[in-house]
């Protein structure tokens, strides 16, 4: 069976089976052809190209082809411009691939007129007739075909386009959508360097390889409407100074702090201005620089009885310094049970926040402690962490001690999955484990059980099972829970530690706690507490627009 479907026949057939003649047939296909081209292509379709015919092919090349005829009366010559009304007797044929549809390839063939030149002076005595907002010359391809692979590309590549596309039916490479992007590229520069109406131009320098000062390029940008207007390769003066004399309506350059465009503006005889990114750039590396120089890296909070606080110095400006007593430090040593290793990072931690209240840098504190630049590095990292060790350490034995003389409460049945109940179920009073009730009971509160009260009843006659003594705990727990409550001291087994561990000191000793902040972090605070004092500018007030989704066309504009 044909995978091929042709209009043109089906339609013939249909209408002939119905009973029209070929004249009625052949009048309606011609209505039929131009409201399908009217329809579907009169957005790109000239109104001299007639649809013939159309073509569906659904096997192995899925695809839809439409069939075109030139019906025109004139021509412009592509090569002197005049335009001729002699068409002569030879066409030119050609398949133009356009957007799928239905996952189907659509390609148009169609079929141009050639016509002569009536110039006498034009070197070319035909030509074939061009329709440009239909397709370029050359191309196999539609205009909006191009323009719909180029807006696939801007929104996730030329890689995964040509997938997409592929997927939709379209035969494209991302080689050719890459071309086509160069090119739609090159001619929106072009269009660029003709525009009289830029009068503020930005400048400024980017690396295409981050890092890699050979492959530096130079932005030119329209200040006023942020409008990338072109990208050249290369810093220097004179490749900046050749592009800035094609503007020849710029009155102001804004640039950065580098001197050939400082240059290439003056020899333009440019007004220019710092913008405002690099005074601001400016602006918070001297702020930066002035807080490397009076602010550590790491800053340390303290919280906490322990810290000893002294201040030094007189008038507005005192220094403030924190060391913690020698005896607190060796008593939170004894108490957290630390090592001897342990125990000499944390005196050295201690220690090295001390020194650092002075003043003293890390190789004057390396100096100090008879350590290593690298060990004292490795201090600041972990002071926070080593201080909340101890302090977790000495917290956990606390709690240990104080939970081996805490009262346990039991309830008969407490872990049993079944318990008595039911409508048939007999009282305690009438079990046979009743006349024995105080001892059970006493017994049970003693911290025993059904099997260690069993033998002691036995003795005294009863002569039933250990189950029923089971039974009776439960129903005595059901009937008054409250009499048969057995409270037993807590005891863990002894650690080692334990004897030397004095509770009263661990609660009297004073809390030393430590945070780390970075520099970083506390300028990026203060600029934030800037920001909520900072007046509102005419700029604040105005409410931005909402930007328009990425296009091919808003890239144009």
């Amino acid at each position: 069976m044909s995978t091929k479907k042709n209009w043109k026949e089906l339609f013939y057939k249909n209408y002939s089976e119905n009973g029209y003649s070929q004249e009625e047939i052949e009048e309606l296909y011609i209505y039929d052809m131009e409201l399908q081209a009217y329809f579907d292509f009169s957005e790109i379709m000239p109104r001299c190209l007639k649809l013939q015919n159309k073509i569906r092919d659904e096997g192995e090349c899925r695809e839809i082809r439409y069939y075109w005829k030139s019906h025109s009366q004139e021509a412009e010559c592509p090569f002197c411009g005049m335009v001729s009304r002699q068409p002569c007797n030879d066409y030119f044929t050609k398949p133009i691939q356009d957007i799928p549809r239905d996952n189907l390839t659509v390609y148009h063939e169609v079929t141009f007129k050639k016509y002569f030149c009536e110039n006498p002076d034009c070197k070319y005595k035909r030509f074939v007739e061009r329709f440009p907002q239909f397709s370029e010359e050359d191309a196999r391809k539609t205009i909006r075909l191009k323009k719909y692979c180029i807006e696939r590309a801007l929104g996730c590549g030329c890689n995964h386009a040509e997938k997409e596309l592929k997927a939709e039916g379209a035969v494209v490479s991302h080689d050719m959508i890459m071309e086509y992007l160069k090119a739609e590229g090159a001619r929106q520069v072009e269009e660029n360097l003709k525009k009289d109406d830029v009068r503020v131009l930005a400048i400024d320098d980017i690396n295409l390889r981050k890092g890699d000062k050979s492959s530096g390029c130079t932005v030119f940008i329209d200040a006023e409407t942020h409008k990338t207007l072109i990208i050249i390769r290369g810093t220097t003066k004179e490749a900046v100074k050749k592009v800035m004399e094609k503007f020849q309506s710029v009155e102001f350059l804004s640039r950065d702090r580098a001197s050939s465009y400082s240059s290439a503006g003056e020899e333009c005889g440019k007004t220019q201005v710092a913008d405002r990114f690099h005074l601001i750039k400016n602006a918070h590396e001297a702020i930066k620089e002035t807080l490397m120089a009076e602010m550590p890296a790491q800053i340390f909070i303290r919280d906490g009885d322990g810290w000893v606080q002294e201040t030094q110095g007189e008038g507005a400006v005192q220094n403030v310094r924190f060391h913690v007593p020698e005896q607190i430090v060796e008593d939170k040593i004894k108490l957290a049970g630390l090592s001897e290793h342990k125990a000499k990072i944390y005196r050295n931690t201690l220690k090295m926040l001390e020194l650092s209240d002075k003043g003293l840098r890390s190789a004057d504190i390396a100096h100090e402690l008879g350590l290593s630049l690298d060990d004292v590095r490795k201090l600041r990292r972990s002071a926070a962490s080593t201080l909340e060790n101890v302090r977790n350490r000495i917290a956990e034995r606390l709690e240990y001690i104080n939970s081996n003389g805490e009262i346990s409460e039991k309830v008969p049945g407490s872990r049993a999955f079944k318990t008595v109940a039911g409508p048939g179920v007999k009282p305690a009073r009438e079990s046979i484990v009743e006349p024995y009730r105080q001892t059970v009971i006493e017994m049970w509160k003693a911290g025993g059980n059904h099997r260690t009260i069993h033998p002691v009843i036995t003795a005294q006659g009863y002569t039933g099972s250990a189950n029923a003594i089971y039974q009776y705990l439960l129903k005595l727990a059901k009937e008054e829970s409250e009499n048969v409550i057995s409270r037993t001291v807590k005891k863990h087994s002894p650690k080692s530690w334990e004897e030397e561990f004095d509770s009263e000191l661990a609660q009297s000793l004073p809390d030393l706690s430590l945070e780390k902040v970075s520099r970083d972090t506390v300028y990026r605070n203060i600029l934030r507490e800037a920001s909520k004092t900072r007046p509102e500018s005419d700029s604040d007030e105005t409410v931005k627009a909402k930007p328009n989704p990425k296009t091919y066309e808003n890239s144009r504009s």
